[in-house]
């Protein structure tokens, strides 16, 4: 079946051209905020919210954080690179904007609203998805052996800096965001240093350099690339914000979607 393009019904051909040239950018993404009257935080990073609304609700002020998803006209919608369990959770919470755009254009055709609660189908069959991969993540590590040992860093009975750092990288070096020590230096059972560079450690460190080293790469690999949001889903979950008072229409839809699941303190 094809699709309307300016009175007439496109071909088939012509809507796939549509997705081929299609390219979600920031203007598409501002093209959503403006008509929608969303607000963005200066200096968002990638992993944060695209844009925000500040609604009152039962009296007190409430943010809501909002994912904009763009696609070309009567394409699925892209999740984006890299999407694991983490972004799933933080998505779950989220609320979603979907946008229909030609290509080389700037409006959107058609919007759609999607609350936490709309989003739950899809958000639970792709934490289900990624679950066997992240049992996968955590049994693996706990294989390696002596042989692997061996393999790795070599059989020694005592274990340099440069030989376990040669392995891990940056994993043990002191994160502070994330309240993590330096851990070359708490791991250094044989001989810890004054500097770092000259610490030693064990067999039994090595190992655990390893597993470490293991699960890091491992979870890494535990996302997925670009998976899609149907547009059925989209056109059967949530609902379509029409103009020409699309920020009034939106916000009636988001008080109506807190009064069926009243957001977390």
């Amino acid at each position: 079946m094809g699709a309307f393009c300016h009175g007439r019904l496109m071909t088939l051909g012509e809507a796939q051209d549509d997705e081929k040239d299609f390219n979600q950018d920031d203007q598409r993404e501002r093209a959503m905020v403006s008509r929608l009257n969303l607000e963005q935080r200066p200096g968002r990073g990638r992993q944060d919210e695209d844009a925000h609304l500040d609604v009152d609700y039962d009296g007190r002020p409430v943010r809501l954080l909002f994912e904009l998803k763009s696609a070309a006209v009567e394409s699925d919608f892209g999740t984006g690179r890299d999407t694991g369990m983490s972004q799933l959770q933080r998505w779950s919470k989220m609320h979603f904007v979907f946008g229909w755009f030609r290509p080389r254009d700037n409006m959107p055709r058609r919007l759609w609203y999607g609350s936490p609660a709309m989003m739950r189908e899809w958000n639970q069959q792709e934490q289900e998805y990624l679950v066997p991969d992240l049992e996968l993540t955590m049994l693996l590590p706990d294989l390696a052996d002596e042989k692997i040992l061996g393999r790795v860093l070599g059989h020694k009975d005592v274990y340099t800096y440069d030989d376990i750092s040669a392995l891990v990288k940056d994993h043990w070096k002191t994160k502070k965001a994330l309240g993590l020590p330096n851990r070359y230096l708490e791991n250094a059972d044989v001989l810890r240093a004054r500097r770092t560079a000259d610490c030693l450690y064990s067999p039994a460190i090595a190992m655990q350099a390893i597993r470490d080293r293991a699960q890091y790469l491992l979870a890494r690999g535990s996302t997925v690339n670009n998976r899609k949001i149907s547009k059925n889903y989209v056109m059967t979950y949530c609902q379509e914000i029409t103009g020409p008072r699309w920020a009034i229409n939106l916000d009636q839809a988001v008080l109506a979607a807190l009064e069926a699941q009243p957001p977390e303190d």
